[in-house]
């Protein structure tokens, strides 16, 4: 059974979610079934059949809600940031900082096997992509230069996710120091 959900289960859909999650993170995604989830989350086959029909369905859901997160921490950065043009750019930026929690970093490992097997299951940040691809086009700055500063970023996420060399120490921050210092041009 588990222990300690990283999301505070607020529902059975939510401890589901988790579960996945853990499975996932402790066994890699070959090992995600149906049963290893229920078993994980301590719920029938049937319970959890109700909340996901399938095993894609719990797998798009996984990523629904990894997408949601970012949504959520780039609207707190919006938040703290002034109200100056490029303020979405700079709060996308900033949510993506830290680097991936090492707790967390096998869930993003294998949902990207994952979507190797099906590019459905990206589905959820591509649309959220869309979204904010939008948001950096009419954010007040050179829609190219947010445009770079997000694929900058991303590109950065994503090379410390596969364990890619990335900038760290003092290059790293002077690369996100430039990077913020664009966001404030025209």
């Amino acid at each position: 059974m588990s222990t300690i959900p990283a999301h505070p289960p607020t529902s059975l859909r939510e401890r589901l979610l988790d579960a996945a999650e853990q499975v996932v993170g402790r066994d890699g995604v070959n090992s995600l079934t149906l049963n290893a989830v229920a078993d994980e989350a301590g719920v029938s086959k049937g319970g959890l059949l109700y909340h996901f029909p399938s095993k894609s369905a719990l797998i798009v859901a996984v990523v629904e809600r990894l997408a949601s997160e970012c949504d959520a921490e780039t609207a707190k950065a919006i938040e703290a940031g002034g109200n100056e043009p490029g303020r979405f750019t700079r709060a996308y930026l900033t949510a993506r900082l830290a680097p991936p929690d090492p707790a967390e970093q096998p869930i993003f490992t294998a949902l990207l096997a994952a979507a190797g097997t099906d590019p459905q299951y990206l589905d959820p940040f591509r649309k959220r992509h869309v979204e904010w691809q939008k948001r950096f086009q009419n954010d007040g700055i050179d829609p190219a230069v947010a445009t770079i500063v997000r694929l900058a970023i991303d590109g950065l996420c994503l090379g410390a996710m596969l364990g890619m060399p990335v900038p760290e120490g003092a290059l790293r921050k002077e690369v996100i120091e430039k990077l913020i210092a664009m966001t404030y041009t025209k």
